[in-house]
């Protein structure tokens, strides 16, 4: 029988996985615990996506070695991530201390699995992947961190509809009783904030061109922990997770002096 991955081998695979990429790994992971159940054509579909799974894999790889290609230009990446997020220190762009932060994360593990590893030892086995059990409790951290992580939801919620509806997320730490969510964007989004301020302040960076300006929106609804899927905040972001109902999002008017 094939030797199962590791908790931390399969946080190795997404770590090392383009970051607009990720929701399809995590589908995979999600699919392959059905892989028994599958009819033949099913499964081999199932493979199919696995070696796309492991393309996109190697793509990332060969993206990290044009980049890097030796510890010192990894270190050297590691030292101005570094000094940047000194500077942040005193900045109110939490979102971006937070990326910068990640990143760092990112290239250290680089950096000490570098000698110990060789391009393959990060592509999928299939047998391997098949043997390991994923509870889910290690799916719910993950999906939750890998949420956080992913900085462009936009164009593939559907996708992660699926991937939420996969889990069932612990939501002791959601307060009781109704309250309110805010969100700058659309109203589709799952996105939202526990605060307006923070509402406000991505609506400020919305309009400083990053996004168009039909599909910003200062936003609020009344919810229950019932409506919420999950509680998110270490990017210091108050963030809670829904698919909203669309028909009791309220538009809050905005006026120059307002924001």
């Amino acid at each position: 029988m094939a030797k199962p991955y590791t908790e931390k081998e399969i946080t190795g695979f997404i770590l090392h996985f383009n970051k607009p990429n990720v929701p399809n790994l995590l589908e995979f992971i999600i699919l392959s615990r059905g892989y028994e159940d599958m009819s033949d054509m099913e499964k081999e579909e199932f493979k199919q996506y696995f070696y796309s799974i492991n393309g996109l894999i190697q793509r990332t790889l060969d993206l990290n070695r044009s980049l890097s290609k030796t510890k010192e230009d990894i270190q050297l990446q590691i030292d101005r991530g570094k000094e940047a997020l000194g500077r942040k220190d005193k900045s109110k762009s939490l979102l971006d201390r937070d990326q910068i932060k990640n990143q760092i994360k990112m290239l250290e593990a680089m950096l000490d699995e570098k000698d110990k590893y060789k391009d393959k030892d990060f592509l999928i086995e299939f047998d391997r992947f098949l043997a390991t059990e994923f509870t889910d409790k290690f799916l719910e951290e993950t999906i939750k961190t890998q949420w956080s992580r992913v900085e462009s939801h936009y164009d593939i919620l559907g996708q992660w509809r699926y991937i939420f509806s996969s889990v069932i997320f612990n939501n002791d730490d959601i307060p009781d009783g109704k309250f309110t969510v805010y969100r700058a964007g659309t109203k589709e989004g799952y996105s939202w904030a526990g605060n307006l301020d923070r509402a406000k302040w991505f609506y400020n960076r919305n309009e400083d061109g990053l996004v168009e300006a039909n599909h910003n929106q200062l936003l609020k609804l009344d919810v229950t922990k019932d409506d919420v899927l999950f509680y998110y905040s270490d990017r210091t972001e108050d963030e809670y997770v829904l698919i909203p109902n669309q028909n009791k999002i309220q538009v809050i008017p905005i006026g120059e002096d307002e924001i």
